[in-house]
């Protein structure tokens, strides 16, 4: 009970991190897509990073709050599968996204919780 508790408060610490890389590719994307210097390109992505990093206030209690009940529940149910996770990371934001226009800003939450949700039941498994 311990152990898997220890599992669970580990993946929800570090999964949200993965906001940090994810949104410095989506800048470098940006840039690549409106290349016009390299510096540009670097403080571009680093703009990503920090955007991330504030992002880290909202993605945390998210995850604590959303993340973590939902995959004990999943592990008491046994049904802590990548799919079923994968599915219910996803849910809240497409519910939302059906209220709002569809954009580039909606397309990159979309790929954030998918990336957390995939971090968190990585770390779950990897860990012994």
């Amino acid at each position: 009970m311990f152990k898997d508790l220890r599992k669970n408060l580990i993946a929800a610490i570090l999964s949200p991190l993965i906001v940090l890389p994810v949104l410095g590719f989506c800048y470098f994307y940006a840039g690549i897509e409106n290349y016009t210097s390299l510096s540009s390109l670097i403080s571009g992505v680093g703009f990503g990073v920090s955007i991330g990093m504030g992002s880290l206030f909202y993605f945390y209690p998210l995850m604590f709050i959303y993340g973590l009940p939902i995959s004990l529940l999943l592990q008491k149910l046994n049904l802590f599968k990548l799919p079923v996770v994968l599915i219910l990371s996803i849910l809240p934001v497409f519910l939302l996204s059906l209220f709002s226009e569809f954009n580039r800003a909606t397309l990159v939450l979309h790929l954030l919780v998918l990336s957390m949700g995939l971090t968190s039941w990585l770390i779950y498994n990897k860990l012994r």
